[in-house]
């Protein structure tokens, strides 16, 4: 690897991995029980994370919330080694600067250059399809962005969960998995894990990434609450990641995410009102030469904080008549 190592939290993932797993549901065990005697065996419910995209897992690289954008048709995902990797999403017309991501009533902003917006350290079993609005769409319910934004809305927790591992060529390995569990009340929780690396299949395109996210849920009457925390940390190399001088470039990054969301729905049908606050921390470490020795001064070395607040909503006042807001 020379200089520049690939980080992450391998360990300390691996020990969170296996008592997640120790908790899960004997769903599995339940259905060995009922054996040949068992009859037909009633399938349980599909998991879809973006209804108008059908890939929706990474080759080798667990699934992030901008995974499911890489097929989508309204939006030009720009990947750099992988869109897991750092992505720059630009809605069609316009570019990565002038689109916006919002998860729930906030907006996400990225002060720097706009190219981690996508960094949302949240796995998609938390989260609602994307969202992709442009246009008179855009205008109505869109936030930070002139050409169009990605929305994503927070998902109602469920008992049940899943675990999974992978290993494939190019020393690729990985592990996931993520359990939620509902109370007898009106309280709910889940919490997931994943970890990836592979050495890639080009020189100096390996990869390394860790995620860790764990929310708390309450539902009541046509209200839902939620509250999350979330890290993530990514280490890959490319050559000509950002520039074309053809130099095995290499990046660090991490963020951490603290969400706060209360949605309450209204009694006619798409009214509803929603509110939250988040700070968000990224830090990142960009190497022009991952084998140049590391100085007292890493001029592309970057850590941005961002404490932001949104609402929107939307309420009918007459017949036909509706009133949008955010």
């Amino acid at each position: 690897m020379g200089v520049r190592e690939k980080g992450g939290m391998s360990r300390f993932i691996a020990g969170f991995f296996f008592g997640v797993v120790g908790v899960l549901p004997g769903a599995a065990q339940e259905r060995a029980k009922g054996g040949a005697e068992a009859g037909p065996v009633e399938l349980g419910a599909v998991e879809i994370w973006a209804p108008r995209v059908a890939n929706q897992e990474g080759g080798n690289v667990f699934a992030m919330p901008v995974t499911a954008l890489r097929f989508e048709p309204r939006v030009d995902v720009q990947s750099r080694n992988m869109a897991e990797g750092q992505a720059d999403v630009a809605i069609r017309g316009g570019t990565f600067a002038n689109t916006g991501f919002s998860v729930g009533a906030l907006a996400i902003y990225d002060p720097q250059t706009a190219h981690y917006t996508a960094e949302l350290p949240v796995g998609p079993e938390m989260l609602g399809a994307p969202v992709v609005r442009a246009g008179a769409g855009q205008a109505k319910s869109g936030a930070l962005g002139t050409a169009g934004s990605v929305g994503y809305g927070w998902r109602a927790v469920r008992d049940g969960g899943f675990a999974a591992v992978k290993a494939g060529t190019a020393a690729t390995y990985g592990a996931e998995v993520y359990a939620g569990a509902k109370g007898t009340g009106v309280w709910a929780a889940d919490a997931g894990a994943a970890w990836s690396r592979s050495d890639g299949t080009r020189p100096f395109g390996d990869h390394e990434f860790s995620r860790v996210n764990a929310r708390v849920q309450h539902v009541g009457e046509g209200t839902q609450s939620d509250v999350v925390v979330g890290w993530q940390a990514k280490a890959f190399g490319w050559v000509n990641l950002y520039t074309p001088f053809n130099s095995p470039e290499f990046e660090d990054i991490e963020t951490l995410l603290v969400a706060a969301n209360h949605r309450v729905v209204g009694d006619v049908a798409g009214d509803y009102w929603q509110a939250g606050v988040y700070f968000r921390r990224n830090k990142d470490d960009y190497a022009f030469n991952r084998f140049a020795p590391v100085g007292p001064v890493r001029p592309f070395n970057h850590e941005t904080r961002v404490t932001g607040a949104g609402a929107d909503g939307r309420r009918t006042v007459a017949e036909g008549w509706a009133v949008q807001w955010y």
